[in-house]
């Protein structure tokens, strides 16, 4: 394993994909590149746009994240949502339903209507059976656009 001069590109990456659990080959089918690719980059080569930004979204980084590495700053998270399994292993429908919600948001603003709304009626159903309706009403309706 190559290592990396502290706070380089090379090694946040891999310090981030330590953080999530990710080997190489995961990071790479992740980030739709090749692993060759991503060693480049870690090593200090120039990154097209493109492949910037395919990292940074496979590294659960915010846009610019590489960037600001290489001017000598630190690379910002995106916020992670919370965790649908509480502590007991069961499912935290609150946050289910939360996750369904962005789900749906993001599929009306990519066009996709229909699913949008299908993924609504799931998310309506799950809070409905697991007596959280009243407590997420604003946020379904807020997701459904009404």
């Amino acid at each position: 394993m190559v290592e990396y001069p502290e706070q380089s590109l090379g090694w946040w990456i891999d310090k981030r994909r330590s953080q999530l659990g990710l080997t190489l080959v995961e990071l790479a089918d992740a980030a739709g590149m090749s692993r060759e690719t991503i060693r480049a980059a870690a090593a200090g080569r120039r990154l097209r746009p493109t492949n910037k930004r395919l990292l940074e979204d496979a590294l659960r980084w915010e846009p610019g994240s590489v960037d600001a590495i290489k001017r000598g700053n630190e690379p910002t998270s995106i916020a992670e949502p919370a965790p649908i399994r509480r502590p007991d292993g069961r499912t935290d429908a609150i946050a289910a339903v939360r996750a369904l919600l962005d789900l749906a948001v993001s599929l009306r603003e990519a066009g996709d209507d229909a699913e949008a709304e299908s993924t609504i009626e799931t998310a309506t159903t799950i809070a409905r059976r697991r007596g959280v309706l009243p407590q997420l009403a604003d946020e379904i309706t807020a997701a459904s656009g009404r």
